[in-house]
């Protein structure tokens, strides 16, 4: 098991060699994923296997694990959102393949060219990530402001009340 995981990797290449990967990953690596986040500090432990099994399909199994700062949309604080997501993916070169691919695989277009494993790893955790991220529980929020009417002393006059005397006039 390699203890570090490259910026670019040839999967299929990996996965025919039946190679592990561990290793950390920086979130600030992570470009897609950093709209979604607070704040762009602290790691991920990733752990990948690539390998082809007994049908012959190359696949890229792996777990990602750690923590991240999201804002609650019902509060608007920040809140921590612990992350531990299990994929299995399926390497394909084509749409025919994708077509063929087991139901125990997501489908992972693949080129000839290295790829990029802080892309794959994004995409596993924007798909991990909640639409709408809430605290566990309403107490956990804090409490949304509920004064929003206008105190009676900065009530203004209304400028048509001078036509509702007119209005009374014989």
């Amino acid at each position: 098991m390699i203890n570090h995981l490259p910026d670019r990797l040839d999967l299929y290449a990996a996965a025919e060699a039946g190679r592990a990967l561990r290793g950390p990953v920086k979130l600030a690596s992570l470009v897609r994923v950093l709209p979604q986040l607070e704040s762009r500090e602290g790691e991920l432990e990733v752990s990948l296997e690539l390998g082809r099994d007994e049908d012959g399909t190359h696949y890229l199994a792996g777990s990602v694990q750690g923590r991240l700062a999201l804002r609650c949309q019902r509060c608007l604080e920040p809140m921590d959102y612990p992350l531990d997501v299990t994929f299995r993916l399926g390497l394909v070169h084509s749409q025919e393949q994708m077509q063929r691919l087991s139901n125990r695989y997501e489908p992972l277009l693949i080129t000839g060219e290295p790829a990029s494993l802080a892309e794959v790893i994004s995409d596993e955790v924007l798909l991990a990530l909640p639409i709408v991220p809430l605290h566990s529980g309403v107490s956990t929020c804090r409490p949304p402001a509920t004064d929003d009417q206008t105190p009676a002393s900065s009530r203004r006059e209304n400028p048509f009340s001078v036509l509702a005397q007119l209005k009374q006039k014989p």
